[in-house]
Parts: C-alpha cells; sequence; structure tokens
C-alpha cells in the first residue's frame, strides 16, 4: 500500500523510515499546526504562507532524516534525492 502512492520509489526500506520519523514527529506536528491556526485565520494569506511553509519544512527535514538513517543503517543504500511526489 505504501508503494501505491508513490509507484516511482523502489526502495522500500526508504518509504517505510520515511513514515516512522513521520509517526515520531506526529506530536510536534500537531503542536505547531495548532499554532498556526490558533494565530492565523484559515484561508489567509498570513495563514497559507505559515502552513505551506512549516509542511515544507517538515517534509524537506523527514527526508533528510530519513535518508541520514539509511545511509548510516540501511541495507539498500540506493536513496532517492528529489523531492518525492505526493
Amino acid at each position: 500500500m505504501l508503494n501505491a502512492a508513490n509507484p516511482e520509489q523502489e526502495n522500500l526500506e526508504e518509504v517505510i523510515v520515511h513514515e516512522l520519523i513521520h509517526l515520531k514527529m506526529y506530536q510536534l506536528d500537531q503542536v505547531t499546526e495548532s499554532l498556526i491556526t490558533s494565530h492565523f485565520e484559515e484561508g489567509t494569506p498570513a495563514w497559507d504562507f505559515a502552513y505551506s511553509q512549516f509542511f515544507t519544512a517538515l517534509e524537506i527535514t523527514v527526508e533528510e532524516l530519513a535518508k541520514c538513517f539509511l545511509l548510516e543503517f540501511g541495507e539498500n543504500r540506493e536513496l532517492s534525492y528529489g523531492r518525492c511526489s505526493l
């Protein structure tokens, strides 16, 4: 099921580690999202900017942490170096 969303991704180990890091960061994700929604009205340019910047930074951070972990401990070191398609 994981690879169905992004069939170009051939390294399932990378996908699984990436998603596990998202689970580990979920609490931080929720706190930050709550701060954004409590300080900005949804749909305003300020909300759109804060929300998109946060989720872009979150996704980049998760990708980099996953790659660092896999380069050190992974079996398959053939990693994607571009942003994953969502």
